[in-house]
């Protein structure tokens, strides 16, 4: 859906609506010169960005229909912007993948904290994991925990099962510091699995950070870092460096501290049959940390948008200016038959003086 696959460039639109105004060096004057064959004859477009200059050739419609695709182009965008920084994806980021294994990593995180990473990790199973092949979840710990044995293909039921098994976890576990590094070597030992996702809360100790490293590093499958709520930018960065030593990608959230005002679970069971859906993903608000910095999906969106903003403004100008050149078609054309009139009669007084002198 990007500018330059659907021809929607500023550089693409003026090629199909006209030709550069091209110059030459010449030799003699020790300069470039522009064409003057065309002076007159076509309304001519200077692009800001160079200077360079198109004569236009095209019919308004077709600068009318760039116009349209280009705000089609820029809804578009928006509606993709508002979708990646909402629900579960502001939280978790965007699952790719058809076969996942999501580590969970709970740390020592309060009660309070304890529960808000359960709805959080809910409404990752109910909006996201629902539309993927396979999923399992492992909790790290020093008693491994697994919801299945195997990646289990997706079904309602799963997902509903999934969900009933986060929330029957106990909160005081017993952890050490290779339970998050076992967890995650755990996850990747089945074959059928694409990617595996280590949703960390908090900070990670040090101890836990250097097996980590040694453990995790040039893996042949990808691992994703999600960092929950970590308390110390190093923690964040740690991460970040560690998905891209791990071949994956990274995701942050931090929680709002005030904004724990939603009461009530954050999934029901419709009795209709339309099954678990999210009822309060306001429950869980929050934003990207600044130590993460920005999110590349949102970056790229966000660079497209602007271009296509920028490229329609200057589509625009160049309707306006093709209108008030419409307007004085007729004095050009009057121009070129004048013009063309006084070259035949050049050329006839040159052959009557050519006769002559024969």
């Amino acid at each position: 859906y990007g500018l330059k696959r659907n021809k929607l460039s500023l550089s693409q639109i003026l090629s199909q609506i006209g030709f550069q105004h091209r110059k030459d060096y010449v030799t003699t004057l020790g300069k470039p010169v522009a064409s003057r064959y065309a002076d007159g004859l076509f309304p001519q477009y200077k692009r800001a960005q160079d200077g360079s200059v198109y004569n236009l050739t095209a019919k308004k419609e077709l600068i009318l229909h760039f116009v349209d695709c280009l705000i089609g182009a820029i809804e578009l965008y928006e509606q993709r912007m508002e979708w990646l920084t909402s629900e579960s994806r502001q939280i978790f980021g965007v699952i790719q993948e058809q076969c996942i294994v999501i580590v969970l990593d709970f740390g020592t995180a309060a009660p309070t904290e304890f529960d808000l990473c359960r709805d959080a990790l809910s409404m990752v199973l109910v909006e996201q994991v629902v539309q993927i092949s396979r999923f399992n979840l492992i909790r790290a710990a020093q008693d491994l925990t697994k919801w299945q044995q195997k990646c289990t293909p997706v079904s309602e039921r799963a997902v509903k099962s999934a969900v009933r098994w986060l929330w029957r976890l106990e909160r005081m576990t017993a952890v050490s510091h290779s339970s998050s590094a076992e967890a995650l070597l755990e996850a990747m030992a089945d074959e059928a699995v694409e990617a595996v996702y280590y949703f960390a809360v908090g900070d990670v100790p040090v101890n836990t950070k250097q097996l980590l490293l040694e453990k995790i590093s040039d893996v042949s499958c990808p691992v994703n870092m999600v960092s929950f709520n970590a308390r110390e930018d190093e923690t964040i960065i740690f991460l970040k460096e560690l998905s891209h030593l791990a071949s994956g990608r990274f995701h942050a959230f931090a929680e709002k501290n005030n904004c724990r005002d939603a009461t009530g679970p954050a999934l029901k069971y419709e009795e209709d049959g339309k099954g678990l859906i999210a009822l309060n993903s306001g429950k869980v608000k929050g934003r990207r940390p600044l130590a993460a910095g920005v999110c590349e999906d949102v970056f790229l969106i966000w660079k497209e948008l602007e271009e296509a903003k920028s490229t329609v403004t200057q589509v625009q100008e160049i309707l306006s200016e093709s209108d008030q050149s419409a307007s004085q078609d007729g004095i050009i054309y009057v121009s070129f038959i004048r013009n063309t009139a006084t070259i035949v009669l050049m050329i006839n007084i040159f052959l009557s003086g050519c006769r002559r002198m024969a």
